[in-house]
Order: C-alpha cells, then sequence, then structure tokens
C-alpha cells in the first residue's frame, strides 16, 4: 500500500462500492416518488378547492339576482352565458308554499336534492350554465333552485351549484355546493 502523508491508506479511503452506489441510489428513487405523489395529490387538491370556489360563485350569482328583487315580484331574470353561441337563461323568481317552487331540496339537509332528474326540475328554476374558460377548458354548470315562500314579504332561497364532467374537463367527484338566504321585501 502507498503511503500519503505519512498515512496508510485504507481500502475505506478508495471510494465507494458498487453495493453502496445501488443502495443509495434505490433510497434516492424512493424518496423522488413519494415527492411525485405529494405533487400530484397537491395539484389535485387545488383543482378540487378551484371547482368548489367557481361553483360557490356560479351558486352566489343567481342567490343574489333571486334575494335583489322583491318577494311578490314575478318576473323573471335574464342572464347570460358563455358558450360558444351564448344561452340567455331564464331565473324565475316566484316563491309558493313549503315545500316551494322549483328544485326539490332535501327535508334532512335542506340542499338542492341532485337525485332528481335534471329533466322535472320545472323550467326556469334549473339551467346547465356555460363558465368562461379559455382553451377547452370550459365546465358547464348545473345550477337549480328553490323558492319558499316564509310570508307575504320574505322567502327562502336556496341555491345549488355543481360541476358537470365533460370529455375536455373531467371533474373529479365533487359535492354539489348549496347557498341559501331569505330575501323579500
Amino acid at each position: 500500500m502507498k503511503y500519503c502523508g505519512g498515512r496508510r491508506k485504507s481500502k475505506w479511503d478508495s471510494g465507494m462500492t458498487m453495493l453502496e452506489l445501488v443502495a443509495g441510489m434505490a433510497v434516492l428513487a424512493v424518496g423522488m416518488t413519494a415527492v411525485t405523489a405529494l405533487f400530484h395529490m397537491a395539484i389535485l387538491n387545488d383543482n378540487r378547492a378551484k371547482v368548489d370556489t367557481s361553483a360557490t360563485t356560479m351558486a352566489q350569482m343567481v342567490l343574489e339576482k333571486i334575494a335583489a328583487q322583491p318577494a311578490n315580484q314575478m318576473a323573471n331574470i335574464g342572464i347570460a352565458d358563455c358558450a360558444p353561441t351564448p344561452t340567455t337563461w331564464q331565473i324565475a323568481t316566484v316563491a309558493a308554499a313549503s315545500p316551494g317552487n322549483g328544485a326539490d331540496v332535501n327535508p334532512a339537509n335542506g340542499a338542492i336534492d341532485f337525485t332528481q332528474p335534471y329533466a322535472n326540475v320545472p323550467a326556469n328554476y334549473k339551467m346547465q350554465f356555460a363558465g368562461c374558460g379559455t382553451q377547452g377548458r370550459q365546465i358547464i354548470w348545473d345550477v337549480r333552485w328553490n323558492l319558499r315562500t316564509i310570508s307575504a314579504n320574505t322567502r327562502l332561497i336556496t341555491v345549488a351549484a355543481h360541476p358537470l364532467p365533460a370529455a375536455n374537463n373531467p371533474v373529479q367527484f365533487v359535492q354539489p355546493i348549496t347557498l341559501r338566504t331569505i330575501g323579500g321585501l
């Protein structure tokens, strides 16, 4: 063996063995796989939060338009969507005694019942609103509402929205967002 600076060189000073290198690469691969999984989950959670926020905004827009009208008003409110050929949806504002006018409400939790087929919801108490999106990322929202008379001057307004899956924009399972308020006067 050679002497280096007065010290005798041992077999451990000569570098890594092939086995140590393979073990180190295996540890690195496991760590990188875990980091990749974390990035994937972060992207999914970010998308879910974006969809929840957009659904809340959609339901809030309809709720505010209805709440801004007097409780005894019978006129519909028009709202245009962002479809390639825009649709002007009519929002009915007429309330009725319990269970109310419009989409069915689940009596257990007070939320709009999305098990009711879309075709069975009365006209102007539902819409499939095309949200504004770019590059084929437009989401179609199933929006439904129910208006229940509380008194001659007030009504309970319940609005719910959830995204519909599409070929170019698949949506993971997302709970419908339901908003309620009392409006009128």
